[in-house]
C-alpha cells in the first residue's frame, strides 16, 4: 500500500511539473510574441521588420502547441481548443501577409497590421485568459 501511495505522489507530481513546464513555454511564447510585435511596430528597416515576423511565426508556433491551463484538459477537438487554434491560425495569416508586404517593399503599409496584431490578441486574452 505504501509502494502504491508512493507511486500516486510521484506521478502525481510529474504531471504537475509537467503542466508547470507547458505554462512556462506558453508564457515564454507570449512575451517573444509581444516583443517582436513591438519591434516590428518600430522597425525601420525590411530587414528588422523581417526578423521581428519571423520570431513572430514562431512564437505563435510554439503558442499553438501550448494550451492555457484552462484549455489543457479538454479534448484536442473539442470547441474552445479548436477556437485557441483558430486565433493563432489568424495570426499566422497576418504575419504572413505582412511579410509579403514588406518583401514587397511597403514597409509602412506593413506596419498597419500591427492593429490587426492586437486585435487578434486582444480578442484570444479575452476569450482563453
Amino acid at each position: 500500500m505504501k509502494t502504491l501511495l508512493k507511486v500516486v505522489l510521484l506521478s502525481s507530481g510529474l504531471c504537475l511539473a509537467g503542466l508547470a513546464q507547458a505554462s512556462e513555454v506558453l508564457e515564454s511564447a507570449m512575451k517573444s510574441l509581444a516583443k517582436n510585435s513591438k519591434a516590428f511596430a518600430q522597425a525601420k528597416t525590411a530587414a528588422e521588420a523581417n526578423t521581428a515576423l519571423t520570431e513572430m511565426q514562431k512564437a505563435v508556433a510554439t503558442a499553438k502547441q501550448n494550451k492555457p491551463d484552462t484549455l489543457v484538459k479538454q479534448p484536442k477537438d473539442s470547441v474552445k481548443v479548436k477556437q485557441y487554434e483558430q486565433k493563432f491560425d489568424a495570426l499566422t495569416q497576418e504575419i504572413e501577409h505582412a511579410q509579403h508586404l514588406v518583401q514587397a517593399g511597403k514597409l509602412a503599409e506593413a506596419k498597419q497590421s500591427s492593429a490587426k496584431f492586437e486585435a487578434i490578441k486582444q480578442q484570444g486574452h479575452k476569450a482563453f485568459k
